[in-house]
């Protein structure tokens, strides 16, 4: 299996001959063009984690992909397959467990909309943004490193309590070269303390599991 980082929070995971793609979307960087994408979460529907018309172009390579998403970001998706806490999908290659509810609220009290977070064949976890946490030690977990939603602290936390064995930082798109820099060196030592291994990756760069 092969994780492929795209931009902020976009991934491409690969197992035998099929492709899951995670909150694909453009800021800077062109998105490669993917071929044999057996399924697309799009974990909720903010621009930064969906654009229709990104989304649209994957779908027009790859017909038959599967999409999956939370309840209000269905309407902006035709076809979507909406899903909620506990549901569970074996699309492929791939084995999809979903779980939480909520975005991590922005202003204290009032949540911004749905999110749905996803485990893969039971070794990835992808929260979406949020820091909901499945009953799960997770081989790989994607931990949001920078946010209006998101502190240092509550990334950290997050590690300490999941003990994964692999760390890759995600929703970094708002931060320079040297916040990434900063505040991936505070995951780094959290990674240290309990034995996961710090995986920082570029957009285009990949780790195999």
């Amino acid at each position: 299996m092969k994780i492929t980082k795209l931009e902020h929070s976009g991934l491409a995971i690969e197992k035998d001959g099929e492709t899951l793609i995670c909150d694909p979307v453009e800021f800077t960087q062109k998105l490669p063009i993917f071929h044999n994408v057996a399924a697309i979460v799009i974990t909720h529907k903010h621009s930064d984690h969906l654009q229709p018309e990104v989304l649209a172009r994957i779908l027009q390579d790859n017909p038959e992909a599967k999409v999956f998403t939370a309840v209000d970001a269905a309407p902006s998706i035709n076809g979507a397959i909406v899903v909620r806490n506990g549901d569970t999908y074996n699309v492929g290659e791939f084995k999809l467990d979903f779980f939480g509810k909520d975005h991590a609220a922005i202003i204290p009290g009032q949540i911004p909309c749905e999110n749905i977070g996803v485990i893969v064949d039971d070794r990835i976890i992808n929260p979406g943004d949020s820091f909901d946490l499945p009953n799960i030690k997770p081989e790989v977990l994607l931990v949001p490193i920078s946010a209006p939603w998101c502190k240092v602290s509550e990334s950290v936390d997050f590690v300490e309590k999941t003990h994964p064995s692999i760390v890759i930082p995600v929703h970094d798109a708002v931060l320079s070269d040297l916040g990434k820099k900063f505040n991936g060196n505070w995951l780094d030592k959290v990674c240290e303390n309990v034995g996961a291994k710090f995986t920082y990756l570029k957009p285009g760069d990949s780790v195999e599991l």
